[in-house]
């Protein structure tokens, strides 16, 4: 597991660029004595498929991406290095999510060659784009590999081992067209500046008050809490002049059971200003630009045969926690409706690295995984 990790994290393949990578998870799975099947997926490499056993039968996907994002400065280790020391491997997608892939397939693998299947299928799905809006796992939900699922494993590990993530928050994005008047720079009271009051506006936003879930916790094992966030500001730009537009963009990271369109919300803070200009406030709704909270019910068989091996292989009962970020459980839980978790390698605290410079993952946790994804698809053919 530790070979094969790190001969994909040597593969670059930062989101679009994902052909090369794609190649190799389908010859690996090729030499194993498998006939896997590209999907195309545009302006991406292609996703991988591979299934085993009978293709009327239920089956329980197992799905992760092989894309990662950029290489970020402040990197200390070859970030394509796959480089092994005190125990960590370090590279970009180490710990988002290349190890989590490596043990999927290696779960496949030996599910494939054993008879714990009880009548059932398994699908390995390899996606590219999960940094792009998700758009490998829309493709495949699309094209139909979903059907006939009845449970689906993200091999993401959020928390590391000891947390399950069966919720997750969603994200909803605004757009605030601010419309002022332009005028001379130098005579600005004959305009309506746009930059000023949307200026007011983000200090406005900034001060909202968020919701706090009750019972759930995040995957940092904190209250589960909404966010806001402004992600850009712009306008103006015509020389000497009052700015007559600008747009600011935000992101509402909402809570399972709690508002998901806060249209409203927003439409009243914007009245309460009193601001000069004319704002027009944009709900982005489209697939990729919007994403519903879920849970997956802690009595569902996917999660408690997570649960229950996890302890089993730990020693420690797991947390069940709600992700913070959108992710590609997201989209299955919304689009097919079917039961998901996250769970796999991860880390906590300052070496939860996503996205970020010297990424990396505790290697002992690589065989660990391979055995809790094992368990945890075995229970459920058992139930």
């Amino acid at each position: 597991m530790l070979t094969l990790s790190q001969e994909m994290i040597r593969i670059p393949s930062v989101y679009t660029h994902e052909a090369e990578i794609a190649d190799f998870v389908y010859g690996r799975l090729s030499d194993w004595g498998f006939e896997p099947r590209k999907v195309p997926v545009p302006d991406h490499g292609p996703c991988i498929v591979a299934e085993h056993g009978d293709p009327a039968s239920p089956s329980v996907v197992l799905n992760g991406h092989m894309d990662t994002v950029e290489v970020m400065s402040g990197w200390k280790h070859d970030p394509f290095g796959a480089e092994v020391e005190d125990g960590m491997l370090y590279g970009l997608g180490a710990l988002d999510m290349k190890c989590g892939l490596a043990a999927l397939m290696m779960t496949f693998r030996t599910l494939a060659g054993s008879d714990a299947l009880r009548g059932r299928r398994v699908v390995f799905q390899a996606v590219p784009g999960e940094e792009d809006l998700g758009i490998g796992t829309r493709t495949l939900i699309r094209e139909g590999v979903f059907r006939n699922a009845e449970a689906v494993i993200i091999g993401e590990g959020f928390g590391g081992l000891h947390v399950v993530t069966n919720a997750r928050r969603g994200g909803s994005y605004y757009d605030f067209h601010v419309l002022g008047q332009s005028a001379h720079g130098a005579t600005p009271h004959m305009g309506k500046n746009a930059a000023v009051d949307a200026s007011r506006l983000v200090c406005a936003l900034e001060q909202m008050n968020l919701s706090e879930s009750e019972g759930l916790f995040s995957d940092a094992l904190e209250p589960l809490k909404e966010t806001q966030t402004v992600l850009s500001i712009h306008g103006g730009g015509i020389s000497l002049s009052v700015p007559d537009r600008c747009v600011v963009n935000i992101v509402r990271c909402t809570i399972p059971g709690g508002r998901i369109d806060i249209l409203p919300e927003l439409e009243a803070l914007v009245s309460r200003l009193s601001l000069e200009c004319e704002v027009d406030i944009e709900f982005k709704d489209e697939p990729g630009d919007f994403y519903k909270p879920y849970l997956t019910d802690a009595e569902e068989p996917l999660v408690r045969s997570a649960v229950d091996s996890l302890t089993e292989v730990t020693g420690t009962k797991p947390t069940l926690a709600c992700g913070v970020s959108e992710a590609d459980d997201n989209i299955v839980a919304e689009e097919t409706g079917l039961p998901v978790i996250c769970m796999g390698p991860g880390e906590t605290g300052d070496m939860a690295r996503h996205h970020r410079p010297e990424e990396a993952i505790t290697i002992s946790q690589l065989p660990a995984a391979l055995e809790a994804y094992l368990s945890t698809v075995r229970r459920l053919c058992e139930a």
